[in-house]
């Protein structure tokens, strides 16, 4: 029986069928100017805020600048990481050879597409024993960012060996299984590209642009329950807060 997790948004619920799919990915799609990243950092507070733990996996962003769009949402990311809610995994920093200052910033140390990984994968399950029995909650910033830095073809076999590798654990391990929200800006990487993690995402939520600043269409492209219907609601960013009406 499928265990339906609520993400605090009520009408986001609505639109997915009832929440989210535990042990799932939720792709959030948007265009450069867009501000719908914001939607899973609330999404990640939310989540943080009901005894979860949060796995924050940068490819893009330096932990600066991490911080400051973290900020922007009144979300404390150093706070976190020092109450032990929360680690960062700083791929950004490891691949251009910057080292770990804070206790709550790992690194798998120097990475290419063949020991991307093992080094990775050895070093998430470190951080799941730190998480104990809390549920883990994962924070790709981004997927664009993994595809720039190994290529569209490696980072989709690297994704696809992943997949694999959840599907036996899930039988092998008795812990609680991860929600992981990953950011994409589709106009970094190729139809291509976006369409093979499409299909490995169950559900895909996509931001359009509308001509009122602060304001944008919220489309559920996807969801796997059952209750589900294709649908579009308005979202609304100001002053750090996000709405969906």
């Amino acid at each position: 029986m499928n265990v339906v997790i609520k993400t605090g948004i009520k009408n986001l619920d609505e639109m997915l069928g009832g929440g989210m799919l535990d042990d799932s990915v939720v792709l959030i799609i948007y265009d450069t100017y867009s501000l719908g990243w914001s939607l899973a950092i609330e999404l990640f507070k939310s989540f943080l805020g009901r005894d979860c733990f949060g796995v924050v996996t940068s490819y893009s962003l330096p932990l600066s600048m991490l911080e400051k769009y973290a900020d922007m949402l009144g979300f404390d990311i150093e706070g976190q990481g020092e109450m032990s809610n929360l680690v960062v995994l700083d791929i950004f920093g490891a691949v251009n050879g910057i080292p770990p200052t804070r206790p709550f910033v790992r690194s798998p140390g120097s990475v290419d597409s063949s020991t991307f990984l093992p080094k990775v994968s050895a070093l998430y399950y470190e951080i799941l024993r730190d998480a104990g029995n809390r549920k883990p909650i994962g924070l790709t910033v981004a997927l664009d960012g993994f595809a720039t830095m190994f290529g569209e073809d490696s980072a989709m076999k690297l994704f696809q060996r992943n997949i694999a590798m959840k599907e036996m654990a899930r039988a092998s391990e008795d812990r609680p299984r991860p929600i992981n929200l990953m950011l994409l800006n589709k106009d970094r990487v190729s139809k291509r590209f976006l369409s093979w993690i499409s299909h490995y995402s169950e559900h895909i939520i996509e931001f359009e642009p509308t001509d009122v600043p602060g304001r944008e269409n919220l489309l559920v492209r996807k969801s796997l329950l059952p209750d589900f219907e294709p649908g579009i609601a308005e979202f609304m960013f100001s002053r750090g807060k996000v709405k969906v009406v």
